[in-house]
């Protein structure tokens, strides 16, 4: 693709997201949502009842046309007695109220059932009207973050840059000994990190697998260089576009071991390990509200679609924002999870924590076990996530260990997390797999093999290569 029409297409992503913005200003100024009714409603309301109840009384000139003050007076105190079930502000009681307006009106028990029906109806609108305010704010976030990403993205995939001329003729030249042709060579930013994007063929009919080019790459660049998660795997007569990023300096392995509440078919809890073409693992593990298939289907909802957020390559922050508000907008069907959220930097050896109502997680380190708390709510419950982030730096031989409501509770309450820390650091394994499964024994020897509820153990240990 010329540089010309690189910058349209570019400037046509970018008109495209700020497309979405505006989108999502439409729905963004929204009236702000009442706690309760307010005077307005109240006037709507006396009106409403005063004419279906009124207009036809024989005695409707008694009250509204001779003596209007009065009968006002004596409506608005039984209102206020409605309204409010309490001591008006005038200082009558609500008893008093009503029997001083049955005295006065023919049709005073009539009036009164209508009132209430009246408030009823109103209230009911109003909480409706609220739950509209609220998807319709969901709806507009949701647009400003696709709006984001797709900025995030032209910016991205259109901002590469033409290879330096000494290495790429470095490059030509150490496959040209290996029966590949370079075509093209360019350069881009991945997660701050170079990726290099190579256009090339074998000559002569041979077949060069993919990692003596990236071993050549490596050679001409000075530092180690691989190729691209599910790259393919050789290059033949035919024109193919390679990806190569640079290597990681960390590995990782992975366990886990979980056990489900006794009596139902089907764990509360799900979780996902993702190897991300960024150098990145993402563990999540997701626990459904109460436990059996309801919450099996919940949790493993929540857990696809974080799945699916983050292979996009949407950031994890992102992801919960989405999931979070498509959770609000089908408030009512009482879907709330709690989401844990670990990603690790296998370059620098960084994890980040994103925490949404979920347990606490532990950091197994040389001789020690460090916690990473949370306070805050679990997914959906707000418009707005409730998250919390902690950021951590791991060593050689690290061990993470992410853990579901269920084992915490299984261990006495008073002492929960301190005990969770003495079987962390008795469980003497650096496999993760080995070390789940005993812990998770450990832990179940606590419920006498029964467990009361869904439990999920996610480990991940972390060395340098």
């Amino acid at each position: 693709m010329g540089e010309w029409d690189k910058a349209s297409e570019k400037g046509r992503a970018l008109r495209c997201a700020e497309s979405f913005r505006h989108l999502a200003d439409t729905f963004a100024h929204l009236p702000a949502k009442k706690e309760e009714l307010d005077r307005e409603d109240v006037e709507e309301i006396y009106a409403s009842v005063r004419n279906e109840v009124c207009d036809h009384c024989g005695k409707y000139a008694n009250c509204w046309e001779w003596e209007p003050e009065t009968t006002a007076r004596l409506t608005y105190d039984l209102l206020t007695a409605v309204a409010q079930g309490t001591e008006m502000s005038c200082g009558m009681d609500p008893v008093l109220a009503k029997e001083r307006f049955f005295h006065r009106c023919i049709r005073g028990r009539t009036f009164l059932e209508e009132l209430k029906n009246s408030f009823c109806r109103a209230r009911i609108d109003l909480m409706w009207n609220n739950r509209m305010l609220e998807n319709r704010a969901a709806v507009a976030e949701q647009l400003q973050e696709t709006a984001q990403i797709i900025q995030e993205i032209a910016c991205t995939v259109f901002d590469t840059e033409e290879a330096d001329s000494g290495l790429e003729r470095r490059l030509k030249n150490r496959l040209k000994l290996q029966n590949v042709r370079v075509r093209e060579l360019r350069v881009a930013q991945n997660g701050g990190y170079p990726r290099v994007i190579l256009t090339a063929n074998a000559l002569h009919g041979h077949c060069v697998p993919v990692k003596a080019i990236a071993d050549a790459l490596s050679k001409a660049c000075g530092c180690a260089f691989v190729a691209e998660r599910d790259s393919r795997l050789t290059v033949g007569r035919e024109q193919s576009v390679l990806h190569f990023v640079e290597d990681t300096r960390y590995f990782m392995l992975t366990g886990d071991a979980h056990a489900t509440c006794a009596g139902q078919a089907a764990s509360g809890d799900n979780f996902s390990v993702l190897t991300g073409s960024h150098g990145q693992v993402i563990f999540s593990l997701c626990d459904g509200m109460g436990s059996g298939p309801a919450a099996d289907h919940e949790s493993q909802t929540v857990i696809e679609l974080l799945e699916q957020f983050l292979e996009a390559g949407f950031s994890a922050e992102t992801a919960v924002r989405m999931i979070n508000s498509s959770m609000v907008l089908k408030r009512g069907m009482e879907s709330f999870s709690t989401l844990d959220i670990c990603g690790v930097n296998l370059y620098s050896g960084t994890c980040e924590f994103l925490k949404i109502g979920a347990a606490t997680t532990f950091i197994r380190r040389a001789g020690w076990v460090e916690a990473v708390t949370s306070h805050s709510l679990p997914i959906g419950m707000f418009r707005e996530a409730d998250y919390e982030r902690s950021r951590k730096r791991l060593e050689h031989g690290d061990l993470i260990v992410m853990v579901s409501d269920g084992v915490l509770d299984a261990l006495p309450q008073e002492k929960g997390e301190e005990l969770m820390k003495y079987l962390i650091l008795q469980t003497d394994t650096d496999n993760p797999a080995e070390f789940a499964h005993l812990l998770m024994e450990q832990i179940l020897s606590f419920e006498n093999q029964e467990p009361r509820d869904d439990m999920t153990i996610l480990a991940g240990g972390i060395w340098k290569k």
